[in-house]
């Protein structure tokens, strides 16, 4: 007599809702939801540590003119960032009681400005001009296990930096979106990897002509970086095309392709599987506003931040003539701490 023996395991019908595989919205939105309490916490101990202090700008002066163009700028960033805000996030969330698309990938980038001084993180190779209103930097005894020493004087331009990642970053992927729908209508048969590489190459530019015109004036520098691959080596206001592509091409790239490739629900690919949480409307907004946080900072942390620690690590000598207000005491390598780093200087970690 045959004795039929039963499966071992679950039927499908009676298989745990724990044993499925995750929906992409809720990984990304915990990759949100971690990421935004990270940088809460690192910010959160520099305003209330010892460390948010300005960072005076030492003996060189500017000229008037200088500082009349430091106010504008810093004035018309921010001024910018506030109109750009309000477009598109404020008044669509007004106008149909959520926030959009368009507001969700604001939100996020505004935010991008965490990340700003990370490639200093194992060395000093970026510098910005003290003579902007600043209060140092949220690196040195803020961030947990920052590497390079006196982080904390890198002068941030709160005025710039922190609105700039709004009116001078994310505007470029809605930009960039804006050129390829263009060219998607002249080029109808462009495939996936046209438009990636539209995207990448378009993004790579953008940024790179807006970062050459704010080097040229002054506001920051790139003192860190290998010259065979950059533009004006040598010259304090050199320009490493490895940033244009990491930055703009990988880091903007990947916030301008998740913003256009949506499906006919509007939802990006972060934001997939929404319609399938049991949960009202207003977490489902949460959840999608979280998921796109998490891919936008996690793309930028991932193509940017960690590959910029190599070509930091790997930069030629420091051009000479920085002033005072540029260096701002950061340079303290080598054996007597009185150096720059670059080749054959030692580099000192904390």
């Amino acid at each position: 007599m045959n004795v039929r023996v039963p499966e071992a395991g679950f039927s499908k019908r009676a298989m745990p809702l724990s044993l499925t595989r995750p929906l992409p919205i809720v990984i990304w939105a915990w990759a949100g939801a971690a990421t935004l309490a990270f940088q809460i916490y690192v910010l959160a101990a520099w305003v209330f540590g010892s460390h948010f202090v300005a960072t005076p700008p030492g003996a060189d002066a500017v000229t008037d003119t200088q500082h009349f163009y430091y106010l504008s700028l810093q004035v018309g960033v921010t001024g910018a960032a506030v109109f750009c805000l309000f477009k598109w996030l404020v008044l669509p969330w007004i106008h149909e009681g959520r926030m959009t698309a368009d507001g969700r990938l604001f939100a996020a980038g505004a935010m991008i400005f965490f990340w700003d001084m990370g490639m200093n993180y194992t060395s000093t190779s970026l510098f910005y001009n003290s003579h902007l209103v600043n209060f140092g930097a949220w690196s040195l005894g803020s961030w947990p296990g920052w590497m390079s020493p006196n982080g904390n004087l890198l002068p941030e331009p709160i005025f710039i930096t922190l609105p700039g990642y709004t009116s001078l970053v994310t505007t470029q992927a809605i930009f960039i979106c804006w050129l390829l729908r263009k060219a998607k209508t002249r080029w109808p048969t462009m495939g996936l990897l046209g438009m990636l590489g539209f995207i990448v190459l378009g993004c790579t530019v953008v940024d790179t002509l807006i970062e050459i015109t704010l080097l040229r004036t002054g506001i920051y520098a790139y003192p860190g970086a290998v010259r065979s691959l950059s533009l004006f080596a040598g010259q304090i206001y050199q320009f490493p095309l490895y940033e244009g592509l990491l930055f703009g091409g990988f880091g903007v790239g990947a916030m301008t392709a998740l913003h256009f490739f949506r499906d006919d629900k509007g939802q990006t690919l972060a934001e997939r599987g929404v319609d399938e949480l049991k949960m009202g409307a207003t977490g489902r907004q949460w959840m999608r506003g979280l998921a796109v946080y998490g891919f936008c900072h996690l793309c930028f942390f991932v193509l940017y931040t960690v590959p910029m620690q190599w070509f930091s690590l790997h930069s030629d000598p420091y051009p000479a003539g920085y002033p005072s207000y540029m260096t701002n005491g950061m340079c303290v390598y080598g054996i007597n701490a009185d150096q720059c780093p670059g080749p054959g200087v030692m580099m000192p970690r904390l």
